[in-house]
């Protein structure tokens, strides 16, 4: 009997000590998985602006959890410093170009690649001083910098598509580029914009008998005034189709090229400007941005159409088309 009572004393041991490890290991297992889901969380996705984020030599990974915290980059010092200690990962110095969207999983393996080069995207419509303002917010030039460059250094000369003296607004073509800030110069940056351009842009344009300058101007209208890619193609031929045929443009997005706010065009749809394509026929003296292959495309191989005119659906942007303008009126009333 005592002998029995023995066995089954430790029989519930052994039973007691086996549901121990597997309660011990499903809240590792649950501490495994939520970690990893918080690895592969961003702080905040809607925040895709990117910046540059520095390692110094020597710099330990608490310092660096800490700084990629207070900069806004992840939302949990310890959860970060506690994985890294824990695989043992070791950063380089060097400065990368991070964002709030990425996880902190790939700002590890962003940081892990090195420091040597960072991105930088330039996104298809933006302007000379959007550029400049994200290359300001990367630490890789004083403010204004490249856009001052873009005015006064002596990149004319060196491209025989560009008139002198004409703006480069619309040539510096939009895609991600990767640069090494330590040799990073405004100059040598808008070199490889327009290298970019003339390499993926001019052989189409050579193609058809309007002259680049023009197809440049009129694609940048067109990537501001399109909201949906399908639409790009249509609205092209809308636009040349006025352009040809001695009608004003009538593009609201050439006048707010020149004002402070979209707020301002209703109360300046009569400003005397030469951007202004409601009240003067022709193009703008200049590209109003720096059009995508998207654009650009669509502009150089327009669809054309029996439509003069076209609005963009506030809730979907989709474009809606018309012959008249009574049925433009009409659309209007529908869809805005």
């Amino acid at each position: 009997m005592n002998r029995r009572r023995r066995q089954n004393g430790t029989g519930c041991g052994f039973y007691i000590f086996v549901v121990g490890l597997a309660a011990l290991g499903l809240i590792m297992f649950q501490n495994m998985s939520t970690n990893q889901t918080w690895l592969d969380s961003s702080t905040n996705p809607h925040e895709a602006e990117e910046a540059t984020f520095e390692i110094s030599p020597g710099q330990t990974g608490k310092t660096v959890a800490q700084n990629l915290k207070d900069q806004g980059f992840i939302d949990s010092y310890w959860k970060f410093y506690n994985h890294i200690k824990d695989k043992e990962i070791h950063f380089q110095a060097g400065k990368f170009s991070l964002s709030p969207a990425m996880s902190p999983q790939t700002i590890i393996d962003t940081m892990m690649g090195g420091g040597s080069q960072i991105k930088v995207t330039i996104p298809e419509g933006w302007t000379i001083a959007q550029i400049d303002d994200r290359l300001f917010n990367l630490g890789l030039i004083n403010d204004d910098q490249f856009e001052q460059c873009t005015q006064t250094c002596p990149i004319h000369e060196q491209w025989e598509f560009l008139n002198e003296g004409d703006s480069l607004e619309g040539y510096l073509f939009p895609d991600t580029y990767f640069i090494d800030p330590a040799s990073f110069t405004s100059e040598g940056f808008i070199h490889r914009l327009i290298q970019t351009f003339e390499k993926r842009v001019l052989p189409q344009i050579s193609a058809t008998n309007r002259s680049i300058s023009d197809i440049v101007i009129m694609a940048s209208i067109v990537e501001r005034e399109a909201l949906l890619d399908e639409d790009y193609p249509l609205i092209a031929g809308i636009l040349w189709k006025r352009f040809d045929n001695d009608w004003s443009i009538g593009a609201d997005a050439t006048l707010l090229y020149v004002l402070d706010s979209s707020d301002q065009l209703v109360a300046n749809l009569d400003l005397d400007s030469p951007y202004n394509t409601r009240n003067r026929r022709g193009l703008p003296p200049t590209a109003i941005a720096n059009p995508g292959l998207t654009a650009l495309t669509a502009t150089i191989y327009p669809e054309q159409s029996p439509y003069w005119f076209y609005l963009n659906d506030q809730q979907t942007g989709k474009a809606h088309y018309a012959v008249t303008n009574e049925e433009h009126n009409a659309n209007k009333w529908k869809w805005l």
